[in-house]
Formats: structure tokens, sequence, C-alpha cells
């Protein structure tokens, strides 16, 4: 790709900035398409070679170990068979296997044997079998290496047609192809979808009055007191700050966070992101790019997208709405990329320190820690969902949309990643409706969000909210021209009709969260002013909850700034819930939305619980059904088990919490054994997915008889890396049994938290009236300082519990542990390692690359793979002397890794 650009800085002009990006667009272009066929071909070459390799090898071990074999059983003495066996296993670098075998040491004993017959035949025989467990050892681990390799030919020779459909074969298509070869494919829901997105977004009617919102946000905004430090309001200092916003310059440094960021978001198609990949260590040709950056950034006031159309296609998201993506050239995402950053992280920072009364130099809520439920809840909000979409520095990127159905962790200790926010969002409003039915006796929520929010949110009601903050009339410009852009399908072939972008904003773009962050912000801040409690946000799903006059006031305002902003709401996502103590069943108030509350998969039901939705669920299984057809290899249907199932569906489900309690993951658990039995029911894995794998190896590769280690160890042991949701959810699960509970009160619920916070706060509270009915803690201040008092007056009773507890929100610590305790993780007692086990991982390198996985460290490894271990190690060991299945040398273990990092495109 590097090579491809023909960057010339001492020999070409620059005086034409505009020629020179062009350019390099086009070089750019022909690269990437180059680059990414390249790539193919040498990985497809690569494997190959590393095969024929494995295959050479395999034949000539074979070919010894026979001879070896007939050899041996043509000698008659048993010393002398153990000879030649053991000069096999140092000849044909054959690694032992067999615990207690030290070759070195058997052929002293074997030499010992000559002399002195205390050495018996039984230890020889025993030997002798010993050795010839180790040669069948290393045959297995050469057949195990041949069959890997063959599944990963297999993936290579029979891509997934819906990786087909997501490639670069509709976006990079060559300028010249004809409109024969664009056929019109996709279910009818894509182009009912598409319908819809193109009557929003190239639809040029006015939506919104920009009067209205400057008189909209002029109310909402007064109200915005002036400290007594200072001589202006938090706005006044914001606008003020805005208007001398301007970006910096690139540098070698930014141009790597700025590929980093679009590598880590779905903006660009495979070939692109391939090209991007290889170059990002270059900085050779970055800084050539730098410079040519920064004649754009010079001339930014002259910037537009050019006079060709902007590339759109639909891809298929796991789940089953479609979304519309840009493919700009790299150079100007790169561009785009840039300024966006600029602005979230200055426009962040700014918000925090006007609005919250942080310091610019924090990026996350601080100071001192919690000591009740009201500040607790204040450093969740503030860190974890006020404004979360913009990142905290420029280097850490945007989030990306489909994140929030990623299975990782983020590697942030101060950040949580979008799935652990969603993940947060389900914890902390159960645990929410668990607090205020105890203290209150009812709790109300209200959710919602809007709808087509991304392509459906005015131009003008973004233009307006910059104004009424601030932002120069250049930069409202130059976000206009980023927003107008011209646009065409590119599945539409090369007539295709090209259209302006009339409303809304691109999808994953750093511009486009600036944009709509600003837009939202301004609706955080009015439920605020309106409650006096906070909107929680992730995206532009919205949710309040606590008692139901602030719902209704919450609602009320959200609806009244949709009606100004000329947005709708999204009516199936729109609902509400009021639960009573003691009422069966949740009710309606009747200025509240009537629609249920949803989350994921899950469905709000009475008695503060949630379930299932089987509705949806079954529409999942169809459409898994659907993608596995179009899975042409072993490996195929492995990930897109993976993703799908043991990703999209547990993610939906929710992961299992204190506040949740076992009767969520015993409702998860029975659906997932629903799920397997539905999609393998008809097939021959009998309703068990591992056995359907299985007959689908047996039938294609001839291979039977495979552990079923083979099928979930990790992908560098020799395993498919097949995830089991249901081990997250079994290493939470109380097991009643002899020692371990039987009776089940002593499973702790949702409830025993806050019992306990209560027992505690009883205990708190006779303590500190013993204490002052016994004289030992002072009398209240008042109290002493009153110079005409009774003693009556002086010797006041200590306050009443009723009194004590009022106000426990605000003063009680053991709330405020019950509180944080159920958004915790279940935990229950650690999976425990057999002696051969332990052995076995503890005789793996320890070369730190495979943290949390199976590994020598056994204590660092996490809770799922231990319990993979220990179900699956047995066997293993048995079978191949230890825990992984195939030399890593001899797997293509880079090009597996390599093609799952890869974006899955479903089929549609």
């Amino acid at each position: 790709a590097a090579s491809e650009l023909h960057f010339h800085p001492h020999t070409q002009s620059l005086a034409n900035p505009h020629h020179h990006l062009s350019a390099i667009h086009t070089h750019w272009r022909s690269g990437t398409m180059a680059s990414a066929a390249a790539l193919s071909e040498s990985m497809q070459r690569i494997t190959k070679s590393k095969l024929d390799a494995l295959q050479s090898q395999h034949s000539t071990y074979e070919m010894k170990k026979t001879a070896t074999v007939d050899a041996v059983r043509k000698e008659e003495n048993l010393s002398t068979q153990l000879g030649l066996l053991l000069d096999a296993l140092t000849n044909h670098d054959v690694p032992v296997a067999v615990p207690n075998l030290i070759p070195d040491n058997v052929r002293r004993f074997v030499n010992q044997r000559r002399n002195d017959p205390s050495v018996s035949t039984a230890m020889l025989e025993e030997w002798k079998s010993d050795i010839e467990q180790c040669l069948d050892i290393h045959s297995r681990k050469f057949e195990h290496a041949s069959l890997f390799g063959q599944l990963v030919t297999e993936w290579l020779q029979k891509p997934n047609d819906t990786l087909q459909t997501g490639s670069s074969s509709s976006t990079d298509s060559s300028d010249d192809a004809s409109s024969e070869n664009f056929e019109q494919v996709g279910r009818q829901e894509m182009y009912d979808q598409r319908k819809e997105w193109e009557s929003l977004v190239f639809d040029s009617t006015q939506k919104s009055d920009p009067e209205k919102i400057q008189g909209y946000l002029s109310t909402v905004f007064d109200a915005t007191k002036r400290s007594k430090k200072i001589t202006k309001t938090p706005l006044e200092i914001f606008r003020a700050t805005m208007r001398d916003f301007d970006t910096d310059r690139f540098d070698l440094a930014s141009m790597k966070w700025c590929i980093a960021g679009l590598l880590k978001v779905d903006i660009l198609v495979p070939s692109k992101r391939t090209a991007l990949s290889e170059i990002k260590s270059n900085d050779t040709v970055l800084n050539e790019m730098v410079d040519v950056l920064n004649i754009q950034l010079d001339e930014i006031d002259q910037w537009s997208w050019g006079d060709q159309p902007i590339p759109i296609e639909m891809r298929r998201q796991t789940n089953g709405r479609y979304r519309v993506y840009m493919n700009e050239e790299i150079m100007q995402a790169l561009l785009l990329q840039f300024i966006g950053m600029k602005s979230m992280d200055k426009e962040h920072r700014l918000r925090r320190r006007d609005f919250l009364n942080e310091p610019t130099n924090k990026s996350k809520a601080g100071g001192v820690r919690p000591t009740n439920v009201h500040t607790q809840r204040m450093k969740d909000f503030e860190q974890d969902y006020f404004m979360t979409q913009l990142p905290s520095s420029v280097e850490k990127g945007t989030r990306a949309y489909g994140d929030v159905d990623s299975d990782t962790d983020s590697d942030d200790e101060d950040e949580k990643s979008p799935m652990e926010i969603k993940q947060s969002l389900l914890s902390l409003v159960t645990t929410e409706s668990l607090i205020n039915t105890s203290l209150y006796g009812s709790f109300a929520v209200v959710q919602s969000d809007f709808r087509w929010f991304g392509p459906s949110l005015p131009h003008a009601s973004m233009f307006a909210v910059l104004k009424f903050f601030g932002v120069k009339d250049s930069w409202i410009q130059f976000f206009r021209r980023f927003l107008e852009a011209p646009l065409s399908f590119a599945q539409d072939g090369p007539e295709a009709a090209v259209n302006i972008r009339r409303s809304g904003v691109p999808i994953e773009h750093a511009l486009s969260d600036i944009l709509s962050e600003a837009v939202l912000f301004c609706l955080d801040f009015a439920v605020n002013q309106a409650t006096k409690g906070n909107l929680y946000r992730f995206h532009d799903d919205l949710w309040y909850w606590g008692q139901e006059q602030g719902c209704v006031d919450a609602w009320k305002t959200i609806e009244g700034f949709a009606k100004v902003m000329g947005l709708s709401m999204n009516e199936k996502k729109t609902g509400s819930a009021i639960v009573r103590q003691g009422q069966s069943g949740s009710s309606k108030a009747t200025n509240l939305p009537h629609g249920k509350v949803r989350w994921g998969f899950l469905t709000f039901d009475s008695s503060v619980k949630w379930t299932i939705n089987e509705d949806e669920v079954d529409q999942h299984i169809e459409e898994f059904q659907r993608q596995l057809k179009a899975c042409g290899s072993v490996l195929a249907v492995v990930q897109a088990w993976n993703v799908y199932v043991s990703r999209f569906l547990a993610n939906n489900f929710g992961h299992p919490k204190r506040c949740l309690g076992q009767q969520h993951i015993d409702m998860v658990i029975s659906t997932f054994e629903k799920i397997q039995k539905r999609l393998f029911a008809g097939k021959s894995g009998k309703g068990n997915l591992v056995e359907h794998l299985r007959s689908i190896i047996a039938e294609r590769f001839g291979v039977q008889g495979l552990p079923d280690g083979f099928f979930y160890f990790p992908v560098e042991f020799g395993g498919l890396g097949l995830a089991n949701p249901m081990i997250p959810l079994l290493t939470s699960r109380e097991v009643p049994g002899p020692g371990n509970g039987e009776d089940e009160d002593k499973v702790k619920g949702p409830e025993y938290w806050i019992q306990e916070a209560f027992e505690e706060e009883e205990k708190d509270y006779q303590e500190k009236k013993k204490r002052y009915d016994e004289g030992e803690s002072t009398r209240p201040e008042r109290l002493v300082n009153e110079p005409f008092m009774t003693y009556e007056e002086f010797n006041e009773p200590f306050m009443t519990y009723e009194e004590f507890t009022q106000f426990r929100e605000e003063t009680s610590s053991p709330l405020r542990l019950a509180y944080t305790s159920l958004q915790r993780p279940i935990r229950v007692e650690d999976i425990k390692l057999s002696a051969n086990v332990k052995n076995a991982l503890y005789k793996l390198p320890r070369d730190g690359k495979s943290e949390g996985v199976m590994q020598a460290d056994f204590n660092k490894m996490s809770e799922y793979w231990k319990w993979v271990a220990q179900l699956y190690g047995g066997d293993v060991i048995k079978r191949f002397g230890g825990m992984r299945m195939g030399e890593k040398k001899l797997l293509p273990v880079g090009l597996v890794t390599m093609l799952r990092q890869e974006k899955v495109r479903w089929q549609g």
C-alpha cells in the first residue's frame, strides 16, 4: 500500500494542494485494492507452504516411526527394544509427553539391567509402553495439525456469502464496471429500510425552526447561576471558549491516533482497513501524509467532498437492523477524524468544567470517595453516562456504534466500554428499583429513544445549537459542507442516482458524534433543570427513573425537546412502569407512555424482575439458522456462533449480577438450552452444536473421535475456540448440595443486601444512642452554647430511629454499600483445578501472551478458561500429553487470528 502512494515531495510541486490530494486519492485507491488482493493471495500462499511442510514432516516421521516399530518387533530382547525406542525419541525430536519419563535415566536403568536383576521386566515393559505412547502422541499432533490446516484452507477457499456481501465487492469496484455486474440482491426488509432512510436523509423539508430553538435554549440555560467567585455564568464562559476554538495541526503523533481511531470503528471497507494497517508504522509515508493534510487544514474554508459522489452501502447488523455507511477516501477520512476528535476533546472537557465544576485536566469525576447513595449515584452518572459518547482524550478515539454488542471489556480502568455501559445500565435500573421500593414503597421508570435519530436529526437544529453555544460561523459552514455530502448507493451501479444529504449525520464519524452530542446535551440539561435528577442516556437511548412525579416531569421535558428539535419518539422502544410494594404487576400513569420497559431481550415485569421476550428469541433463532446456511466452512460456523449466540444473544440477555439474582441465571440457561436444541434438532448434531460440527468434519475430512476439548480450546492450543455461553452463567450459579447451601435461604438473593444494610443501620443507631445516653458523646453545640437552658432541654432525648433513617440516601453508608454490592457480579466458589490439569498448565511457556486464557500461571486465568481447562483438559492430556493438541509452529494460528479480527458482514 505504501509503495502505491507514489509520494515524491522533493520533485512534485505542492503549489496546487487540491491536485496533489486528488492524485494521492487516485494512487491510494488503486493501492488499497491491489494490497487487499495481494494480502489474500499471500495468506493463502503462506498457509499452503506451511501445510505442505507439515505434510512432508508428517510423512517423514511416520515412515521413520514405522521403521522403528518394525525393528522393535524383530528384536526379542526387551533391553534392545528399549534402546531402539529411546534412539527414536532422540533422533526424531519427539517431545516427552508422559509424566515421570526421563529418557536419560531410562538409558542408565537399562544399562543397569544387564548386570543387576533388581531392574525388573515389569519396569522395562512400563518404560517401553511410555515411549511408544510418546511416539503415538507425536503422530496424533501431526494428524491434528493436518486437520487444523485443512479447516483453515476450507475457510479461505470457501468464504462465507455473508463476508462476501460486506466485502469490497460493492464499494471498491472499478469505475469502469458495467451495470451488468450490479444485480439487485438482498432481502425485502433491506429495501424497506432503505426506502425509509432515503425518505428522511434526502428530504429537504424544514423540520425545525432555528428561532424557536434559540428561544427554547435560552429558557433552559438561563436557569444557570453565576458562582459567587466568578462574574459569568457557566454558559457565558462556555460560549467565550467556543468562539476561540480552532484545530491544531497534524503531526506524526496525531496521524497515528487518527489511524487508530479509524481502524477502531467500522467506516472503512476491508481493503482500505488493510491498506491503512500496513502503513500505520511507516513514519516516512505518514510524514508525507501529514504535510498534505496540513495544507488541507490551511484551506479548510474551501474544503469540499469533491466532484464525485461518496459511495454508500447498507450493512446488516447482528440485531437485524441495516445501517448505511459512507465509503470516503482514506485521506478525507483522516482529515475529518482529526477535526472531529479535536472538537470532541475540547467540548467534552469544557462542558464538564462549566456544568460539572470539574477541572479541565480531569476527564472523569474524582474527588472525595462517595459515602452515601446520593454521592455514589452522582459519581457513577458523571463517570459513565454524562456525554459518554465523547472520548476523554483524542488517543482513545470514538466509540464505535456497534461496540455495544462487543464481548470485550475496556482496557482502560477509568473508562467503560460500550458493552460494559449497557450492562451497567441494566444493573443500575434494577438496583434503583430495589432501593426505591424498599425506601419509598414504589418505583417508576420511563424509557424511550428517538425514531431514526441519526438519519432524521435536522441540520437546522444542529446549526441552531452550535450558534447558541457560540461556535464561529466559519466552522458552522464547514459542518454544513460535511453534512451535505453527495451520496450514491454503490450497489445501484455506475449509473446510480446522486442525492445530497439534507438531514441526519453519517454513522460512526467523529464529527457526527460531536454534532449529535451537542444537541442531546441540551436535552440532558433540560431534564436536569426540570426534575433536579439526571437523564441516563446511552447514544439516544433515554432512561429516567425514581418516583412517579419525577418521571412525569422528565417525560414532559423529553416530548417538548423532541417537538422543538424536529424529532419524533420511537414508539416501539418507548414505555414506562410503576412498581408499588405489595402490588402484583406494574401499573401505568395516565401521563406516561404505555409501552413496556425493555432492555435487550428482557422485559421489566412485576416484582422488580425481568423476563425474556421469547418471541424475539424465536425470531433470532430463525435468523441464525439463515446465517448458518451461508457458512461454507467449519470455522465460519464457529465464528458465526461466537459472534451471534455467545456474544450478541448473551449480551442482550444480561450478564449475571447480584441485583438480578439466581432466577435470572436459571432463565438465561434455560433459554440457551432451547436455542441449541432448536438450531440443531433436525441436523446430525441431535440438538448439540458440537455433535453437529463432529458430523460435518467426519463427512468432509473423514476424521472421527475428536475430543471435546478440540472444539472449546483456544486456537493457540490447536482448538477451534468455540465459545460456550453457558459457562459464564454457570460460574455464577449457586449449586445446592451437601455443605453448599442445600437450604435455598442460604442463597443470597437481591433482598439480602438491602436487609443487611437496614440491620447495620439499626446496629449503628443503637451504638450511637447508647453512647449518647451514657454521656460518652458530646451534646449538640446549639444546646451547649445556649445561655438559658432548662435541665430537661439540656438532656434532650436522643433522636428517634425514624429521624435517624429519614434521609437514608444522603446519610447511610450501609445503604451505599448495598447499592454498589447489588451491581456487582455474582461470585461463587471458583472451579478447582485437579493436579494433572495444574501440572499440564504449569508446563506451558511463560511468554506473557495469553493473559486471561489458559497459561502457566493458572491463577491469572479467567473463570471461563479455568472451567474449560478442567472440564475438557483431562481427555486432551491423555491423548496429546499436555494442553496443546498441536505444536504451535505447525499451526497457522496467525492467519486464523487475522481472519477472526475482520468485521463480520451478515447475509442480507
